[in-house]
């Protein structure tokens, strides 16, 4: 009898660890809800809506997202830069953009666990209060684990994935009408990646 209760429970245990990594896995890996790719970022109608399916929903939880509705706010994200390469926080990378037609716009860099990476400098993110633009009306963020002049975003070091999120609050409509083809800052690798 004992025989048979302690194999029930082990297939019980193996049945369960199966589902939770299994559904773990999808949430880690799943598309979001009409996914909307333009170069190096994707981004999502479906996050913060109450269309979102159940998987979109999640994941959204999952990553500590606090998302509003599209008509309020645009999230891109990018895990990879133009050449298509991942991004990791020991590397050097060239974010080149012009600003956007949005009430607020910010660029913020986090670890690919979804959290802000801790750095002495106590910067977490560029806005478009405090990026200067250049003569051709561009900005440039260096986003680094070593420390550089001018517009500089730590990036931590351990060679951890690192993930660039560009958030558009109140964007024009034209905005929201061309989200796969608006131009959107470049993500390029300075020197080479150790």
């Amino acid at each position: 009898m004992m025989t048979w209760v302690a194999k029930a429970i082990g297939v019980l245990v193996v049945a369960a660890a199966i589902a939770i990594g299994s559904a773990w896995a999808v949430l880690l890996h799943y598309p979001l809800q009409t996914d909307i790719a333009n170069g190096s970022w994707r981004t999502s109608l479906a996050v913060g809506s109450t269309s979102a399916d159940p998987y979109t929903r999640a994941r959204v939880a999952l990553t500590g997202l606090f998302a509003l509705n599209p008509s309020e706010a645009i999230y891109f994200s990018a895990n990879v830069d133009n050449a298509g390469r991942p991004l990791r926080t020991h590397c050097t990378y060239v974010i080149d953009g012009k600003p956007f037609v949005a009430q607020w716009w910010s660029i913020t860099a986090y670890a690919d666990d979804n959290f802000l990476i801790p750095n002495p400098a106590n910067r977490f993110s560029f806005n478009m209060g405090n990026v200067p633009t250049g003569t051709d009306g561009r900005y440039r963020i260096v986003a680094s684990s070593a420390e550089q002049t001018g517009n500089w975003l730590p990036t931590g070091t351990g060679g951890r994935g690192l993930i660039l999120t560009l958030r558009l609050y109140n964007a024009s409509p034209e905005i929201l009408r061309q989200l796969s083809s608006i131009e959107l800052p470049s993500i390029k690798l300075a020197g080479s990646c150790p």
